[in-house]
């Protein structure tokens, strides 16, 4: 009877401990899309932020970014939060100069990311910045 419940255990041990190691990859996944896409967004100036969208959830209308702007600050102010399993959101103030005009503009990115469990990828769900 001991040896059946030490058994039963160490079993359910083992699997709470695969449980959280899932849910630590996806918190590290996640971790390292966010990186990517703020480097993305200070780098290009956003117009590669659409890649991180996925194919269900592309916008059809995106309209294209201006390429006379210039990122100058990305400042992730509150997040990320996770809202269940496979729901996070951040919220993240970027700040842009027109280069003609040397105009600073700021504008606040409300993202919200989906995670896949068939492709094991988090993915944008929330409309890309729009620097216009």
């Amino acid at each position: 009877m001991l040896k059946r419940l030490l058994i039963l255990l160490f079993l359910l041990s083992m699997l709470s401990a695969c449980q959280t190691l899932g849910e630590r990859q996806r918190a590290q996944s996640l971790q390292d899309i966010l990186r990517s896409y703020a480097a993305t967004i200070r780098w290009s100036s956003g117009q590669q932020a659409a890649r991180f969208k996925s194919a269900e959830h592309a916008d059809t209308a995106v309209e294209p970014v201006r390429k006379d702007i210039k990122v100058t600050h990305y400042e992730v102010v509150q997040g990320p939060s996770m809202l269940g399993d496979r729901r996070a959101v951040q919220i993240a103030v970027i700040q842009y100069v027109f280069q003609d005009s040397q105009i600073v503009k700021e504008i606040t990115d409300q993202q919200e990311w989906l995670y896949d469990e068939e492709k094991e990828m988090w993915y944008l769900n929330s409309p890309v910045p729009d620097f216009n």
